[in-house]
């Protein structure tokens, strides 16, 4: 092709055939973010770790007072027009109908898992009375993870933090 001029721009987009030389990472360069990488997960390990068991404290008081509350309502309307309560064991809480844990009727338990990591001081077993959720005033107590936090049970069967 006689006379063919090339423009700019076609010369711009050749490819080069020769690898070009010092490409890549010196392992300096390597060992500097590692280093970054490393002082990032120093720091964010104990946050993270902090948050979650902030959350699990936060998880199992919330817990115990809805189980309280669901049996308390089980009783208020009357469901089997029996009493229903709260059993407390160490790995798990039990819902259950009737007017104590040891007289239940067993298969109608609802069970639920508990941390053992969190301490819980306080009763064993809660009725509250069919129709009017009464129940004996009871305070349940939680320790853990440099927190504490009460749960109360007034003779009305209110249940409230």
């Amino acid at each position: 092709m006689r006379g063919f001029i090339p423009s700019p721009f076609q010369e711009n987009c050749r490819l080069q055939s020769s690898p070009r030389k010092g490409a890549g990472f010196t392992v300096f360069e390597l060992l500097i973010v590692m280093g970054i990488f490393a002082l990032i997960i120093a720091v964010a390990t104990p946050v993270g770790i902090t948050f979650y068991l902030s959350y699990q404290f936060d998880s199992e008081s919330n817990l115990l007072t809805a189980l309280l509350r669901h049996a308390r309502n089980l009783s208020m309307v009357n469901y089997s027009e029996s009493d229903h309560g709260l059993h407390v064991l160490s790995d798990k809480y039990v819902v259950f109908e009737g007017a104590s844990y040891a007289t239940r009727i067993q298969a109608n338990d609802k069970k639920f898992p508990r941390d053992t990591v969190i301490t819980l001081t306080g009763p064993t077993e809660l009725v509250f009375a069919a129709l009017s959720g009464q129940a004996a005033s009871s305070t349940f107590s939680f320790s853990g993870s440099n927190k504490s936090r009460d749960i109360f049970v007034n003779p009305e069967g209110l249940v409230y933090e």
